[in-house]
């Protein structure tokens, strides 16, 4: 079908599409955490090797980012979605098949170059249709919809785990990668107004970006919200092999914790979406950084005490991590919001680079944690409390106070 020639809006039904399209983010990573430890067993792989399958994915999600922004900026959004769907979908059925560590790797790393047409263009189409205030609500709207990915993934890939080994789950993205498609060619709108392409040529591409970089407040949002999710993919990163390793939780509980957690983030989601209007984006954001500073911080110290001692156990470590998590919904739509606002020629670049900065930072912390993994709790909430503290340093030093 193709797509009205009128003017879309953020009209509910396009808004939960774009969600979809954002879920693919959690769905990717957190329906196969529970799996970690037995695809480590099946492959023959270390907890490290294992690991980078979760690095590869952000990183190529992140670098993929500075293609599909300009591209999304010049040949619509509509097309450029759909064929990163597509490529999905291959993409999973081939990490379905994966012989060895190393396939699995690259796989993921096609996948993540795949996955991230969509996410970022939909967040490029939130900025083609509202502005500020009104971008982050829908954005908070979008993010309490594709809340339900991170909620249910872990819970749904427990269970396939459990009845249908590890593959099963990658088989399961491919399926949903179908869904994704054929909804978005039936439903998609092109919201990228024609006096706003751009060329795609590389000139013009890096001087758009050297503009984005030169912009202190657009610096400091980026790196707010970025480091927000290091401290999260910090804690996908280690959460599971800790929790089930080394506390003995077991898969399916895991993945009821982490769903626990993303109900704290759903619930923010639907509160920004609620009073941004009232209290405004960058209002409710320059509060909202103080939460991960102080909640990481505590569990950087917790973390180091229980190394020395086990005095500390699991559940205080539970109370820091849900306030640190559901923290992100504030963070993440608002930061956006206010990183876009000055950009409507160029949304696709600049979605691009706060996505690259995001999953960049995200990678490298996620790495760092996989390959610091010594049995402890303490590479994770040593990651994740020092990207609390620089969410919070990124909107003090670089943001101006308005």
């Amino acid at each position: 079908m193709k797509p009205s020639a009128e003017r879309p809006t953020l009209a509910p039904a396009l808004l939960i599409l774009l969600a979809l399209l954002s879920a693919f983010t959690p769905l990717s990573i957190d329906m196969y955490l529970p799996a970690l430890p037995a695809i480590a067993a099946d492959l023959r792989g270390s907890a490290g090797d294992i690991q980078l399958t979760l690095s590869a994915f952000m990183i190529a999600f992140g670098l993929g980012q500075i293609f599909y922004g300009p591209a999304g900026d010049r040949f619509g959004r509509r097309p450029v979605v759909l064929t990163g769907l597509a490529i999905y979908v291959l993409t999973s059925v081939g990490c379905a098949f994966a012989l060895e560590a190393g396939h699995l790797i690259g796989l993921r790393l096609l996948q993540g170059l795949a996955a991230c047409g969509g996410v970022v263009l939909a967040r490029t189409m939130v900025r083609d249709l509202a502005e500020k205030d009104q971008a982050a609500r829908a954005l908070s709207l979008m993010h309490a919809c594709s809340s339900l990915a991170p909620m249910l993934a872990p819970l749904i890939g427990g269970q396939i785990l459990w009845f249908l080994g590890w593959r099963a789950i990658f088989w399961t993205l491919a399926a949903l990668g179908v869904v994704a498609l054929g909804a978005a060619w039936w439903r998609l709108p092109e919201t990228l107004r024609p006096e706003h392409r751009q060329p795609l040529v590389l000139s013009s591409v890096l001087k758009r970006f050297g503009e984005l970089f030169r912009h202190r407040a657009f610096m400091g949002y980026a790196l707010c919200g970025a480091f927000q999710f290091a401290a999260l993919f910090s804690f996908l990163s280690g959460a599971p092999f800790v929790f089930i390793e080394r506390y003995g939780v077991a898969p399916s509980e895991f993945g009821l914790i982490f769903a626990g957690m993303i109900v704290f983030m759903t619930v923010g989601s639907l509160l920004n979406a609620r009073f941004v209007a009232v209290f405004g984006a960058g209002r409710i954001l320059r509060y909202a950084v103080i939460v991960p500073a102080v909640a990481g911080s505590t569990a950087l110290v917790l973390g180091l005490i229980e190394t020395r001692t086990g005095a500390v156990g699991l559940w205080p470590f539970l109370l820091c991590f849900a306030p640190q998590i559901a923290a992100i919904s504030l963070i993440g739509a608002n930061s956006m919001a206010m990183a876009l606002q000055r950009y409507p020629h160029m949304a696709g670049t600049a979605s691009s680079l706060t996505g690259v900065i995001t999953f960049g930072l995200g990678a490298a912390f996620g790495a760092a944690v996989g390959q610091a993994l010594d049995g402890t709790i303490a590479p994770m909430t040593t990651a994740i409390g020092l990207a609390g503290i620089l969410c919070l340093l990124s909107h003090r030093v670089l943001v101006p106070r308005e």
